[in-house]
């Protein structure tokens, strides 16, 4: 027996909840990816951003630095060619010394904190391939759910005839009264067509 009207409306109502069901698991998968990866690419720039900040800072300190031991031992030179004190210059130039190891340790965190940022726990382009892996990891059950909406419009479509026809035909058939009319609605159907 052919669908009804009442169970085929019916039908077509689940499968739209079924597409407003994947709209929806849809707009919230790509919505919390989304929030993920911007709080990933947010993170990447904010760590480069203060590590690069604060490397700028210490790197004008350190210039300011060398300059200031640079101009203490050219006074000490000076001292130096004046009254041949090698007392003085030495311990002028051990204490640059001991400011040129403090410049090095310095530095040395400062290069820590840069390769920080060169080499990241998460790179911007990780965190896109993460975003990318991660909405085609979604778009498989997407397509799950696409696939049960095909074939339940599928299931709905009934090309077939009605059962009822080719039973009214079979019986007519059975009765011998195809014979009857067999010439009459060949007749009739051929003169509707030439109309």
């Amino acid at each position: 027996m052919g669908r009804s009207v009442k169970s085929a409306k019916s039908s077509i109502k689940e499968t739209f909840q079924l597409m407003d069901s994947l709209q929806e698991t849809v707009r919230n998968d790509i919505k919390s990816n989304i929030s993920s990866f911007e709080e990933s690419l947010r993170t990447r720039l904010n760590d480069a951003e203060n590590a690069i900040i604060e490397s700028s800072r210490a790197r004008e300190a350190m210039v300011a630095g060398i300059i200031t031991m640079r101009k203490s031992i050219e006074k000490a030179q000076r001292k130096f060619s004046r009254s041949n004190n090698v007392d003085d210059l030495r311990n002028t130039l051990l204490e640059v010394a001991k400011d040129i190891s403090r410049l090095k340790l310095a530095n040395d965190k400062i290069s820590d904190s840069i390769s920080m940022v060169l080499h990241p726990n998460m790179s911007a382009v990780e965190a896109v391939e993460k975003f990318a892996f991660d909405l085609q990891r979604f778009a498989g059950s997407w397509e799950r759910i696409g696939r049960e909406i095909d074939q339940s419009i599928s299931d709905l479509c009934d090309d077939q005839e009605p059962s009822e026809l080719v039973e009214l035909e079979a019986f007519i058939s059975k009765q011998g009264y195809d014979k009857l009319i067999q010439g009459q609605v060949h007749s009739k159907s051929s003169g509707v067509e030439s109309e």
